[in-house]
């Protein structure tokens, strides 16, 4: 069933909504510092390395570091130095962060359009963190064409397992908005986002099975499972382990050291050599948000809230 009656109205109202309870990433300054003097400088330095000899994803990695201080003193003509580099070297994130500075003046100079054209780079090469917040941008939009542009966008990024697409397709599901309602399909999603600690999709898992039960449909098969899920879930505190993300910068290090070129290999989902696909769980690639460029929000996956 879709909606008919002030569709418009109806999205912009959800959007907002999502808005208000997607995990949000802090500020850089109110960040966890990742590397604490002394503590990773060898490794950016490694990474500073291959980021001269032409790894794009080392490049961005280190712009975020210069950007935010972060392992480095903050140097921000360094960090524009790396990002710009990345960018050349059509790395998708060092793209979708230059996009995001441009967006907000920070490192670089503030242009609305620069931070679109970076944006749509992004996306044409797939990653993730730039389809969703175009595929959002889309969504605001009146024209019905133009919305469901947007939906193809935050689709493709929920594909790859990022965490707050998989909630808007969630949301867009439970709702009828824009696609089909289907109770069932929206619970599955809730029920996988629930196992990351998301703040809210316990509580939507709880309400689908509410209408399920209110429609008839509690005895199916699909929605024995839902309630199953909400039965046996126990939330999943997600905490900030320096320790863990100075792991993956290692092994970072050792993933581009063994591919024995030094560009364009997409970082994916987590800054690791182990992909969502081959852990069963679900990852995010992380969308930097205000403040920023810091290496605790690349590395943390952006699970939970």
């Amino acid at each position: 069933m879709f909606f008919s009656l002030n569709k418009s109205l109806v999205i912009l109202g959800l959007l907002a909504a999502i808005g208000t309870i997607l995990p949000v990433h802090a500020d850089a300054t109110q960040n966890v510092t990742i590397c604490q003097q002394g503590d990773c400088g060898r490794d950016l330095a490694e990474l500073e390395r291959f980021a001269r000899k032409g790894s794009g994803d080392a490049a961005a990695v280190v712009a975020m570091a210069y950007a935010s201080g972060d392992g480095v003193e903050q140097d921000l003509e360094k960090a524009k130095e790396f990002i710009e580099q990345g960018a050349r070297r059509r790395n998708a994130m060092a793209m979708f962060v230059l996009s995001d500075w441009h967006s907000r003046g920070f490192v670089v100079e503030q242009s609305d359009e620069k931070a679109q054209q970076w944006l749509q780079r992004a996306v044409d090469l797939g990653y993730a963190p730039a389809q969703y917040q175009r595929g959002m941008q889309l969504l605001a939009a009146t024209d019905p064409e133009t919305q469901q542009e947007g939906v193809q966008l935050v689709q493709a990024a929920a594909d790859t397992n990022l965490v707050s697409a998989i909630y808007v397709i969630a949301r867009f599901k439970q709702t009828g908005t824009l696609m089909e309602q289907d109770l069932t399909a929206a619970g599955a999603l809730y029920a996988k986002l629930a196992r990351t600690g998301h703040a809210d999709a316990q509580t939507q898992l709880r309400r689908i099975n509410q209408q399920l039960a209110q429609a008839g449909m509690s005895n199916t098969e699909e929605a024995k499972r839902l309630q199953a899920a909400e039965a046996g879930m126990e939330r999943i505190t997600v905490t900030a382990d320096a320790n863990h993300f100075r792991s993956q910068l290692g092994r970072l290090i050792d993933q581009i050291d063994a591919s024995g070129s030094f560009d364009n290999r997409s970082v994916g989902s987590r800054i690791q050599g182990v992909g969502c696909a081959d852990t069963g769980s679900v990852c995010a690639v992380n969308k930097p948000e205000k403040g920023q460029g810091s290496l605790r929000d690349v590395l943390s996956g952006g699970q939970g809230n």
